[in-house]
C-alpha cells in the first residue's frame, strides 16, 4: 500500500473517531469519571496488559513507552458501545424548608444512558530505533439522566461530561529492549450540570437551572517499555493531571425566571482537573501460545474536590451569596487492578481472557446522585481475527458487576434525600487494525 493511501486511510479514521467524539457523550465505566474502553484489543483482557503489550497501536494510549516497540507503522481505530444500567431503589425523601419532595420506598427509571466511544490510534516507523505515535481518544466522561419529579432533583438531574484527548508520542528503542516514550496532551473537556432551584420567598414553589462550560487544557504523559527477555516485559506508564477553566453559562427555565424571587441567566467559571494516574504492569509468554499479564493502576481523585461555580453578577437577588455556587465532592485516590491471558491458537485467531477490580474512589458520605459510584468487578472475554497479513479485526466484551451504592444528602433548607442504587454495565468493543 502506498504511502499516500496509508496516510488517506489514518486520516479517515482519526477523523472519524474525533467528530464522533465531539458528538457522542461519553458514559463513565471504570472509577469517577474516567472512560477506559478505548482499544478493542484490551477490552477482551479487562484491560490486563495496558502497559506491556505492544501487539497493535491502541495500548499506546495507556503506556506511551509501548510506542518504541513497533517494527513496522500500525493504526488501529474502533468503536466500543457501552449499556449501563443505574436504578434508585428504597427511596426516603424528606421536604426541607424551601422544597416538596417527600417520598418512602420506590423507585425510578434507569439514570445511566447508552453511549458510543471511539478511538483511533497510529504509530509511524520512523527509523530503526525512533517511532512517532498519535492518539485520539475519550478519556473522560458521564451521562446520567434522571426523571423529572426525581426525589433527589434539588441535588442533580442531568450530568453530562464529553472529553477529546490527542496525545502525540515520540518514542526511542534502546539496543537493550527498552523503549521510553513521552510527549504533550491537548485535552477538551464540556460539562452540563442540571438540577431543581426552590424558590426563595412565598409559597414553596420551584424551577430548574442548566450549567454549561468548556475548556481546552494542556498536560503531559511519559512511560517505558522493557523486554527484559524474549519472553518478558514490564511496562510503567505515568499520565498527568490537567487543569481545566472552564467559561461558560448558567440558564434557568421560565419556570425559575417566574418563581416571585426570580433566578437571572449569568456568565460563569470554575476549575476542575481531571488526575494523575500511574500504571505498571508485567506480562510473560509461558509458551509460545499462552501469554499471561497482570497490570495495577493508582489514579489521584484528590485533585476532585470542590466545584465552584463564579458568576458574573447575583443569579438571585434576594441572596446575596448566590454570586457563586458550589458542589462538594471530595474524592480520593483508587486502585485498578487486572490479570488477563492470551491464547494464540494459530496464525489467523487469538483469543483473551481477564478479570479486574475497580475501586471507587468516592467514599459513601460524599456520594452524591450525580454519580453513584461504588467498587466494580470486571469479567471480560475477547478474540482477534487476521483477514490478511496486514490487518486483523478485534472484538471485545466486558460485564461489569457493581457493588450496592449508598447516597445519603441531608439538607434542612432542600430536604434529604437516601437511596440505595444498584448498577451493572454489558460493554462490547470492535477495533480494526492495519499494518505496513
Amino acid at each position: 500500500m502506498s504511502k499516500f493511501k496509508k496516510g488517506c486511510l489514518w486520516g479517515a479514521a482519526s477523523g472519524t473517531a474525533l467528530l464522533c467524539a465531539l458528538a457522542t457523550a461519553s458514559t463513565a465505566q471504570a472509577s469517577g469519571f474516567q472512560v477506559r474502553e478505548t482499544s478493542g484489543t484490551l477490552q477482551g483482557s479487562s484491560f490486563a496488559g495496558m502497559t506491556t503489550l505492544s501487539i497493535d497501536a491502541s495500548t499506546m494510549a495507556y503506556n506511551p513507552g509501548t510506542v518504541g516497540q513497533y517494527d513496522e507503522t500500525s493504526y488501529s481505530a474502533g468503536a466500543t458501545l457501552i449499556v449501563p444500567v443505574a436504578k434508585a431503589k428504597n427511596i426516603v425523601a424528606t421536604d426541607g424548608a424551601l422544597t416538596s419532595i417527600a417520598q418512602t420506598g420506590g423507585g425510578y427509571k434507569d439514570m445511566a444512558e447508552d453511549a458510543v466511544v471511539p478511538y483511533a490510534h497510529a504509530v509511524w516507523k520512523l527509523n530503526d530505533q525512533l517511532n512517532l505515535g498519535v492518539s485520539v481518544t475519550s478519556p473522560w466522561g458521564l451521562v446520567t439522566d434522571n426523571d423529572s419529579d426525581f426525589a433527589g432533583r434539588f441535588y442533580g438531574t442531568t450530568s453530562k461530561i464529553k472529553t477529546v484527548n490527542i496525545k502525540p508520542v515520540v518514542a526511542y528503542r534502546f539496543d537493550n529492549g527498552l523503549s521510553i516514550g513521552a510527549g504533550p496532551q491537548v485535552q477538551r473537556f464540556e460539562a452540563t450540570l442540571k438540577k431543581a432551584v426552590p424558590a426563595l420567598g412565598g409559597a414553596k414553589a420551584e424551577g430548574n437551572s442548566t450549567l454549561n462550560g468548556d475548556d481546552i487544557g494542556y498536560g503531559w504523559t511519559a512511560g517505558l517499555n522493557w523486554e527484559l527477555t524474549d519472553s518478558t516485559n514490564i511496562g510503567l506508564s505515568y499520565n498527568s493531571e490537567i487543569e481545566h477553566k472552564l467559561e461558560g453559562t448558567i440558564k434557568f427555565d421560565s419556570a425559575a425566571k417566574g418563581l416571585v424571587t426570580p433566578y437571572t441567566d449569568r456568565n460563569t467559571t470554575a476549575k476542575i482537573t481531571t488526575p494523575e494516574a500511574i500504571a505498571f504492569g508485567l506480562s510473560h509468554d509461558i509458551t509460545d501460545q499462552w501469554t499471561v499479564m497482570g497490570d495495577v493502576q493508582w489514579t489521584n481523585w484528590n485533585s476532585v474536590d470542590s466545584l465552584v461555580f463564579q458568576y458574573d453578577g447575583l443569579i438571585n437577588s434576594s441572596l446575596a451569596s448566590s454570586s457563586s455556587t458550589t458542589e462538594d465532592y471530595s474524592w480520593g485516590s483508587s486502585w485498578f487492578g487486572a490479570l488477563g491471558a492470551r491464547y494464540q491458537y494459530d496464525e489467523n485467531w487469538a483469543f483473551t481472557g481477564g478479570i479486574a477490580y475497580d475501586e471507587t474512589p468516592i467514599k459513601t458520605r460524599n456520594r452524591n446522585v450525580r454519580l453513584p459510584d461504588s467498587d466494580r468487578y470486571w469479567v471480560s472475554l475477547g478474540t482477534t481475527y487476521k483477514v490478511a497479513d496486514w490487518v486483523d479485526v478485534n472484538l471485545g466484551y466486558t460485564h461489569i458487576f457493581a457493588q450496592t451504592a449508598r447516597v445519603d444528602h441531608t439538607s434542612t433548607t432542600l430536604g434529604n434525600f437516601a437511596a440505595d442504587y444498584e448498577a451493572n454495565v454489558d460493554i462490547i468493543a470492535l477495533q480494526a487494525n492495519f499494518k505496513f
